[in-house]
């Protein structure tokens, strides 16, 4: 049985994504008009956001198999929050003026552009014979993404198209995963001591289970219900500090004008619900939103 509190908890979120779907949609309106790493991973938090409101409408031990669905947006977007902090730690030193910092900043923007550009550019001897592999389809694939990023290219070495990523400029080895992101956040620890980004790992290992079939993923289906829902509940409260982030970045970046006030008042008021230990709402107001 879900407890009072997180039942109260989980109808005042609807509420607050009222608003904050409204606002962030907007947002997203005024803010589309790059192909920029920021407005685009604001879009992400704002789309996440939408499918756990949409999720977690009446969730409770009858609707206990979205537990599954929710799990998998937020990893996703956990990943995001991880990835935006670990890019605000190198703007940060960009910012400060450090040595270096500005060509290290930008390389980890090539970094992650590259690392998607590689997979669409790899594919495997037996994947091309098979009949679902065309050689002419893929030749023209590569040719955009050529053409549309030379910059992560390295001239030296010419386009082969049985294996194109071999000239990309970076390799598997330099890609920003979960492991490489951790380093770099341990060692900036000291400029994090406000940012908890230990639980954001913790609660990003526990979606990953959900994701991955197995012992663990069928264990967690037997998982007390008021323990599943504060690790979503934790969890929207620490994207709400990536979205924040990632609107900080996306300022210093991109030179946005948009009035974001009305937006993360609403996010400052659903990290208020997340972390209040009382909770009453009035019968009517149940109703409104369940």
């Amino acid at each position: 049985m879900l407890s009072e509190l997180n039942r109260n908890k989980l109808i005042r979120l609807r509420d607050h994504f009222d608003t904050i779907l409204e606002e962030g949609f907007n947002l997203i309106t005024e803010n589309s008009d790059q192909f920029d790493i920021y407005q685009s991973l604001l879009r992400r938090y704002v789309y996440c956001f939408e499918s756990v409101n949409t999720l977690l409408k009446n969730f409770g031990p009858s609707k206990k198999h979205r537990t599954h669905s929710i799990a998998i947006v937020l990893r996703a977007s956990l990943l995001d929050y991880l990835t935006t902090l670990y890019l605000r730690t190198y703007l940060t030193d960009k910012l400060a003026e450090l040595e270096n910092a500005e060509k290290k900043y930008n390389e980890q923007i090539e970094i992650l552009f590259s690392e998607q550009i590689r997979r669409f550019l790899t594919v495997s001897y037996k994947d091309k014979r098979t009949h679902l592999y065309d050689h002419e389809k893929f030749c023209k694939l590569t040719d955009s993404l050529y053409n549309n990023f030379k910059h992560l290219f390295d001239d030296s070495k010419p386009l082969n198209y049985d294996c194109p990523s071999k000239s990309l400029k970076y390799k598997r080895k330099d890609d920003i995963n979960p492991y490489r992101i951790r380093d770099r956040l341990d060692n900036y620890s000291q400029y994090l001591e406000k940012i908890d980004y230990l639980e954001v790992f913790s609660l990003y290992d526990v979606f990953s289970k959900y994701d991955h079939f197995g012992v663990a993923s069928m264990a967690l289906e037997y998982f007390d219900i008021d323990e599943i829902c504060e690790n979503i509940l934790w969890s929207l409260f620490h994207l709400s500090d990536g979205v924040s982030f990632c609107v900080d970045l996306l300022k210093s970046e991109t030179g946005s004008n948009s009035d974001f006030s009305k937006f993360f008042h609403e996010i400052d008021c659903m990290r208020g619900t997340v972390y209040t230990r009382q909770l009453q709402l009035g019968e009517n107001y149940i109703k409104k939103f369940s």
